[in-house]
Order: C-alpha cells, then sequence, then structure tokens
C-alpha cells in the first residue's frame, strides 16, 4: 500500500479542512463549489451533492443558516427521500445583502436526519469582495416633451455611498440626437454625487407624431458591474395607458427541472411560483411542483401550497412540514396572527401524506417590558399506524438584560398513550431547560441544560443536553474552555420493528480549552478536547478520543485567500487493553483567487464512532486523499457563468484512483425573464461498477399573467365641448373641441376630433383635471373653472362643457435693425395674466409671435417674461392693462426694438 509522504501529511496538518461528526446519520454532503464569488447583491450558485451511504433508506431536512440580511432560494421545509446508495443534487442561489462589508463567508447547512436527534453541520464560503456601493438613478424618469421649448434634457444623477472611489463608464443607447457624446467616463469619490445633463432637439412639427420610447442608460464600474436605467421621453398623446393591463397581473414563474437525468434516479419535474401584490401589505403567493414524471417513481414528490400575508394575518394551505418535536409532512393548514403590539399565535394541522398520522400545534406569544417574552406550545400527535397518541406542551421564557446577557427558561409536559399491548400503556413525560448566555466585546460565554426524560414525546425523548463555554476575548488573542454533554435513554415501548423509527441510544461528553488569534487578514484557532463516546448498538463500548482541531484563514492580496482546518485524533478503548489505540487525521484546504481555486481533502484513520468500531473489530482504517483544481469565469456583463471542476480521488476502497471532471454552465437573460442552467460531473477514470456520473439542468421563465375578470384598474374618459344651449348637456347643436391640451394628475392629453381623451389603467380615487392650456377656441373657457375636480369610483366618461367668454389676444412686433444680421425667434415665450383678484394665468407666444387666452369679465396686468431678451434687443414696455369686464375681447401688442449699430466712416 502507497503512503503518502509525511512531509505531505504535515503540510495537510496546517492548511486543512476538518469534516468530523459523531453521528452516523449516512446521509454524505458534498459541495460543486467549496468557495462562491457574491458580486454586489447578485445571485451566486451553487450545488449539493447528497448520498445515502446506509443501507436502508433515509429520510431527511436540510436548514440552511446565512448571514443576516442574505437572500437564499432554498426550500428549507423539504422533505427528502434517499435510497441506499442513491445521490442526489440540489442547487442552491444565494445573494448578499447590498452593504455587506468585503470579507468571506461561511453559509452552513444542517442536515437533519428522521430519528436522529443530532444535526450534521456543513458549509461552504461565500467571498464578497470591494464594493464602493455606488448607485446611478434618473432625476425623472417620464419626460414629456415640451411644445414651449426645442431643446430637452434628461437628468442621470450618480451617487457613490461607498468607502472607495469608482471609475465609472456612461453609455447611452438611444435613437435620439443628443447635444452631448453618448459615452462619457467619470471618476466618482467615495461618499459623492454628481449628475450628468442630456440635450437633445425635437422640432415641433415633429412632436404629433413622436412615439413614445425608452432609451438606456447603462453605468459600468471597472469590475464590469453595471446598472441598466430606463428613460421614458413621451410627447401629448390623445390615449395614456399608466399599467399595461386594466386587470390584475400574477407576476410568476415556470421552472422545468431534471436532475440526474442520465441515471435511473433521474428527477423530472416542473416548479412554479408566483406573488401577487393586493396593496396595503397584503400579498398571495403559491408554490406548485408536479410529481416526478419518471415512470419508475413512486409519484410523492408532489408538492404545493397558496399563502396569504398582511400587516396582521398570514395564511398557509397546502403542503406543510413539522419538524420541532414530530417529523411529520403532508396536507395541512397554518394560521398565524400578530396584533402588532407583542402578541402573536400559530396554528398548524397536517395530515401525514405517508403513513397514518396526523399532528396539531398551537403556538401563542406575548413580548413585555420591551426585553421579555412569554411562549406556550401546545401540540397533539396521533400516529395510528404506529398507535400511538401524544399530547405535550411547553412553555418558554425568554430574558434579554443590560445589554450582554440573555436567560432561557424551559418546561414542558406530556402524556403519551400506546395501543399495540393487551391494555393501553400510559405514560406522563416532562422536560426542563435553562441556557444562559453573555456576549461582550471582552467575554463570551454560554451555560445551558436540558433534560427530557424517555417518557417525553418527539425528537428529544430521553436526551440530556449540556453545552457550556467561556472564552475571553482580548485585543487580538481569545482563550477558552468547552464541555459538550450529550446522552439519550432509550423507551422499549417505541420499538415498533420500523428501523426508521428507532432513535440511538448512548452518551457524548467532550471537554477541553480553545485558544484563537485574530490578523488584519486572517485568523488561527487551536481547540484540544477530550471526548468520550458509547453508542448503544455497539455493546456500550467506550471510545476515549484526544483531539487536537485547527482552523485558519487568511487573504493574500486583493484577490487570493485560503481556509485551512484540520483534526488529529488519537481513539482508544479505555475498558478494553487488548483494543490497539487508533490514530486518524482528517483535513481540507481551499485555496482561491477570483478566477482560479484549488480544494485539497486528506481522510486518514478512523473519523467517526463506528469507523473506530470497525477498525478494532476488523483492523479496517479509511485512507482517502483528494484534489480538486477549479476555474470560473463569467462572460457578457455576467450573462454567462461557467464553472469547471476536476476532482482526483484515491481510496483505500477503490482498486485505482478516480478522475472526475464537473462543469456548471449558467445562463440569465434577466431582460427577458429567461434563465437556463446546467451542471453535471463525468468520469474520466474510474473503478468498474463504481461510476458516479450525473447531470442536472433547469429552464425558467418568468412572466407576469393577467386574471382576466378580476379588474384592478379603471379608465377615465373626458370629452371638451361647446355648450353652444348652455344646459350643461353634450346634446344636438353642440361642438367637439378638438386638439385641446388638457392635463390629468402628472400627464398631458391632447384631444381628437371629437374632443375626447381618455387617461387608461389608472386606481380609484380623485383626479384633478387642468383646462388652463387649452388654446384651440377663441372666445370659449370652461364653464366650472381652469381647474375641476373629478371622483373616479368605475370607469366613467366625464363631459365637460365650454361657455362663451371674453379672451385676451396679442402679438409680438419685432422691428429689426435692417443692416443687422441678427435672428430673433418670437415663439414660445411665456405671457403671464393676473386677475385683480390675484388669480394668475399664462399662455405661450406661436411660431409667428401671436398669443390668445380665455378669460373670464375681469380687469388684469399682463406682463412678458422679460429675461429671455439680451442687448441686442429690448422692449418698449413689458406690462400692459387690459379690460375685459367691459369689453368682449381686447388686443395687445408688445413693441421689440432691436439696438441700432452705428456705422463709423473714415476720411481717405
Amino acid at each position: 500500500m502507497n503512503k503518502i509522504p509525511c512531509i505531505c501529511l504535515l503540510c495537510m496538518a496546517v492548511a486543512s479542512f476538518l469534516c468530523c461528526s459523531v453521528s452516523a446519520q449516512s446521509i454524505d454532503l458534498s459541495f460543486l463549489k467549496d468557495t462562491v464569488e457574491q458580486n454586489g447583491n447578485a445571485y451566486s450558485f451553487n450545488t449539493l451533492i447528497l448520498r445515502n451511504t446506509s443501507a436502508v433508506a433515509r429520510k431527511f431536512t436540510i436548514e440552511a443558516q446565512v448571514p443576516e440580511g442574505w437572500q437564499l432560494l432554498f426550500d428549507n421545509r423539504k422533505v427528502f427521500e434517499l435510497s441506499p446508495n442513491q445521490t442526489l443534487s440540489l442547487p442552491v442561489r444565494l445573494a448578499a445583502a447590498i452593504q455587506t462589508e468585503a470579507m468571506t463567508y461561511s453559509v452552513r447547512l444542517l442536515i437533519n436526519v428522521a430519528g436522529y436527534s443530532e444535526r450534521s453541520e456543513y458549509a461552504y464560503y461565500a467571498k464578497v469582495g470591494t464594493n464602493s456601493k455606488w448607485r446611478a438613478s434618473l432625476m425623472n424618469a417620464n419626460l414629456l416633451l415640451s411644445r414651449g421649448k426645442r431643446e430637452n434634457q434628461f437628468r442621470v444623477l450618480l451617487s457613490n455611498k461607498g468607502n472607495a472611489a469608482e471609475e465609472l463608464n456612461i453609455r447611452v443607447n438611444t435613437s435620439l440626437t443628443l447635444l452631448q457624446a453618448k459615452n462619457n467616463t467619470i471618476k466618482l469619490a467615495a461618499g459623492k454625487d454628481t449628475s450628468l445633463v442630456y440635450s437633445f432637439i425635437v422640432a415641433a412639427k415633429f412632436l404629433d407624431d413622436f412615439k413614445s420610447q425608452e432609451l438606456t442608460v447603462q453605468v459600468t464600474d471597472q469590475k464590469k458591474q453595471n446598472q441598466l436605467l430606463l428613460q421614458r421621453i413621451s410627447s401629448f398623446g390623445t390615449v395614456f395607458r399608466e399599467n399595461s393591463s386594466s386587470w390584475y397581473t400574477f407576476p410568476m414563474s415556470v421552472e422545468f427541472v431534471a436532475q440526474n437525468f442520465t441515471t435511473a434516479q433521474k428527477t423530472l419535474y416542473i416548479n412554479s411560483y408566483g406573488s401577487l401584490n393586493l396593496d396595503r401589505g397584503r400579498s398571495l403567493n403559491f408554490n406548485y411542483r408536479t410529481d416526478n414524471f419518471n415512470s419508475q417513481s413512486d409519484g410523492s414528490s408532489r408538492y404545493a401550497f397558496l399563502n396569504y400575508n398582511s400587516p396582521k394575518w398570514k395564511i398557509s394551505v397546502g403542503d406543510q412540514s413539522e419538524f420541532g418535536d414530530f417529523l411529520i409532512d403532508g396536507l395541512g393548514a397554518r394560521f398565524g396572527f400578530d396584533n402588532g403590539r407583542g402578541y402573536r399565535t400559530e396554528v398548524l394541522g397536517v395530515d401525514s401524506r405517508l403513513g397514518d398520522a396526523k399532528l396539531f400545534r398551537a403556538n401563542q406569544a406575548f413580548s413585555f417590558n420591551g426585553n421579555q417574552q412569554l411562549e406556550n406550545q401546545t401540540v397533539a400527535s396521533f400516529d395510528h399506524e404506529n398507535k400511538i397518541n401524544s399530547l405535550l406542551n411547553m412553555s418558554t421564557y425568554d430574558l434579554s438584560w443590560k445589554k450582554y446577557s440573555h436567560l432561557l427558561l424551559r418546561a414542558g409536559v406530556s402524556r403519551e398513550e400506546f395501543y399495540r399491548y393487551r391494555k393501553p400503556l400510559r405514560k406522563i413525560g416532562s422536560s426542563l431547560g435553562a441556557a444562559y448566555s453573555y456576549t461582550s466585546p471582552g467575554l463570551t460565554g454560554r451555560f445551558g441544560i436540558t433534560a427530557t426524560d424517555a417518557s417525553y414525546p418527539g425528537i428529544n425523548r430521553g436526551l440530556m443536553q449540556s453545552n457550556n463555554e467561556l472564552t475571553f476575548n482580548l485585543r487580538r488573542v481569545s482563550l477558552g474552555v468547552l464541555f459538550d454533554y450529550n446522552e439519550r435513554q432509550l423507551n422499549p415501548a417505541l420499538d415498533t420493528g420500523n428501523a426508521s423509527a428507532r432513535l440511538l441510544g448512548g452518551r457524548i461528553a467532550e471537554y477541553g480549552i480553545k485558544t484563537g488569534w485574530r490578523f488584519d487578514k486572517g485568523y488561527l484557532m487551536l481547540i484540544s478536547s477530550l471526548i468520550n463516546q458509547v453508542q448503544s448498538s455497539s455493546d456500550l463500548l467506550l471510545v476515549r478520543s484526544y483531539k487536537l482541531n485547527f482552523n485558519a484563514g487568511t487573504e493574500f492580496g486583493k484577490n487570493f485567500s485560503a481556509a485551512f482546518s484540520g483534526n488529529i485524533l488519537r481513539n482508544k478503548a479505555p475498558k478494553d487493553a487488548s483494543k490497539a489505540a487508533g490514530y486518524s487525521l482528517n483535513a481540507y484546504a481551499t485555496l482561491s483567487s477570483r478566477n482560479y481555486g484549488l480544494f485539497v481533502r486528506l481522510d486518514n484513520g478512523p473519523s467517526y464512532y463506528f469507523d473506530f468500531v470497525n477498525f478494532l473489530n476488523n483492523g479496517y482504517s479509511t485512507r482517502r486523499f483528494q484534489l480538486a483544481p477549479y476555474y470560473e469565469r463569467s462572460f457578457f456583463n455576467e450573462v454567462v457563468h461557467f464553472r469547471l471542476q476536476m476532482d482526483y480521488t484515491r481510496d483505500r476502497s477503490l482498486p485505482a484512483p478516480e478522475f472526475m471532471a464537473r462543469g456548471d454552465l449558467s445562463l440569465d437573460l434577466n431582460s427577458k425573464g429567461l434563465s437556463f442552467r446546467v451542471f453535471g460531473s463525468k468520469s474520466i477514470k474510474t473503478v468498474v461498477g463504481n461510476r458516479v456520473d450525473y447531470m442536472s439542468m433547469s429552464i425558467r421563465k418568468s412572466f407576469s399573467l393577467p386574471l382576466i375578470g378580476i379588474k384592478r384598474f379603471l379608465t377615465m374618459k373626458v370629452v371638451l365641448f361647446k355648450d353652444f344651449n348652455s344646459n350643461g348637456i353634450y346634446d344636438l347643436g353642440d361642438e367637439a373641441i378638438p386638439d385641446a391640451a388638457v392635463g390629468i394628475a402628472s400627464q398631458n392629453f391632447l384631444s381628437n376630433r371629437k374632443g375626447e381623451l381618455s387617461y387608461k389603467n389608472i386606481n380609484a380615487g380623485e383626479y384633478d383635471v387642468d383646462l388652463s392650456q387649452v388654446n384651440t377656441v377663441k372666445g370659449w373657457m370652461p364653464r366650472n373653472g381652469f381647474r375641476q375636480h373629478y371622483q373616479l369610483s368605475s370607469s366613467q366618461t366625464f363631459y365637460i362643457p365650454f361657455s362663451q367668454s371674453h379672451y385676451l389676444s396679442g402679438k409680438l412686433n419685432v422691428q429689426k435693425d435692417p443692416r443687422s444680421h441678427q435672428v430673433f425667434r418670437p415663439e414660445n415665450i411665456r405671457i403671464n395674466i393676473t386677475g385683480s383678484g390675484g388669480e394668475s394665468f399664462s399662455t405661450l407666444t406661436t411660431e409667428s409671435g401671436e398669443f390668445f387666452i380665455n378669460l373670464s369679465p375681469d380687469t388684469y396686468k399682463v406682463r412678458i417674461s422679460s429675461n429671455i431678451f439680451d442687448e441686442d434687443f429690448r422692449l418698449l414696455s413689458d406690462t400692459f392693462n387690459a379690460d375685459l369686464l367691459h369689453k368682449k375681447s381686447e388686443h395687445l401688442i408688445f413693441e421689440v426694438r432691436e439696438r441700432k449699430r452705428q456705422i463709423n466712416i473714415r476720411k481717405q
């Protein structure tokens, strides 16, 4: 047998990663990626590969724990089942919070196997790079072109809220002719804001035919991270749609998943998800997963639920999972209520999809005094298949005080009845627990004990557990002691003959010391401990292990990091002198850069309790070496992401080494709502009969589904007409007013030849109609004023009558110097009119310099905006008085004179 050189063993002990567990749950988990890159708040991708190494089927759940504020796309409530030696691959999507600091974080996965109280813990790393936290936004995302000015502009605001300067490239994609360059590069300092102004000209003759369009502004940093902005530009129109549809739309996604489709254990299903926003903090969402389309499956993978959420109510109907005290998954309902003043409750009922069992649970919690909470939980389980009925009640008191201290007290009582005997067997059980933690910058302590007798039902039956730690934290050094104890006593009445229903008895005790050092870009931790283990299925053989655990991690430069962890153990059976001691080494190491990485694993010697029992009985010991380099890269602004990993494995249980290639390719077309992913592994060189090739893929499409028949928005139609008979009704003889400029809310309209305009797909409510810009009819004005108010409760048509009125007209009379080549444009100059009561109006001059406005009888002061005139042109008078109280109309002329040039004549 080949031996690994001693120098290699020594390197692996210093640069390694430990995966050591004292449970025998027989579910092995590995990751496609040991480290993922988190770019801003974009999703990263990883794959879990699980394998059942036992001789019986196993059911389990996976709980994922991520840093606070991160988003994880993974179903924590799903119940998985693996047959012996079956392999399953599951995708995981993870996004970091935008404010996450640049460092490496761990993502923990806890496997809870049915019938075992202990949970196996695994972890991979998420590396967050330096983020300047820049952001781009539009000052006015909806720009309405004005007839009053030829030059229009929109603004882009750039903000850098981070702590590092950023060089940004701005690219504008539009068919409009910009007065500035479409590409621009700017260096934005940390904590600074700046705005960019883009101008363009649209001639007035093109405004009527101007089609609403959306131009894109793409802002990209040096890391090729980008933000896409959408600037909407529109002109006057007769019909405007505030929303694309008048119906409620249901945003949803449909994903086709094919897992392991190259193997006999292939799983083919469709998963759909939808979420409907009902306003006022309410929402409705659903998730439906079909059965496995593989004809060889048992058709039990269907999963569906419908959730309703509001500020006070949370209701879920469909498939439910409960893994608090009993392991059950099936059809049921969950009702939750929170009054917003410290009281909340939840009721759950589940009918198991497997076997014949039902469970009911009721929780109540009351928070008071700002730092205390009292919670009570009542659970009733009716397991008709195993003929066991259980009832338990657990109360918990939670107290936090003095900033660093936290106390938890728990007490429970139960009653259980067994009907498999000649007479019903009834047992009373109890559970008690207390935990105290103290966390301050200088001291960390946790002390807890839980005692549950063998008659108390649930996953903690017969379990006594104590977890204790006291650690002193100095500036860069920490020193502490720890003591953990777990013991389980079995209840013979529960031996039903079903292996998955039996619990594993025994005890585990670990105590030791630990010390750690923190560096500027890394850490180092050592734990030395003694472990005593006894498990019932091994004839109560005591195994004692002396363990030295080593953990370290550091960064070298900007894009290179390393993480190491390992265990060195000396195992022996102290009560049997004939049993020789066994040594073991378990180590992991990870080196990673921006696009490259290397993973190394070494196992030499018994790692678990039953490994050592097997070593004592037949001398067999594990020896495994694994080397896995990888390369990954994103293309086309991270639309395409690719990863390739090569695995070399040398295992004592195999007659020859194995070579395996693993690949992961993802395509994300976010603008199209489409994503595609394919990943898998291929054995390049493997042992005959041990091939584990697999391939999986998923195709996902996101879209909005209109709910035909369920109206969400309304239509407001306005008709303008000249009311010749002054009855306020649009009847025979009245005349429509075309080409009238009308403002409703923040939108501007132009009536058609029938005097109509429509504001579609808007919310019910109050709307103001502005008629002050109607300047196409002389001598007619709105009968009920220039600004009118309407209440819209259903789709309605509002008729607005115009009655005969007085009007004011005028023009600019421009006198130019015949010897001058100066150009004066008299259009789009604002005329301001003020009535005797202070009410003000305004209008704009036409291309010929003329203007008019309809007004009610009154005396007015008329002023022209003089700030547009420069030293070349001057007004003889900028203010006039107009009398429309005694006249029906009045015409004003503003005289504009060009300053004459003097000519100097030189005599020869």
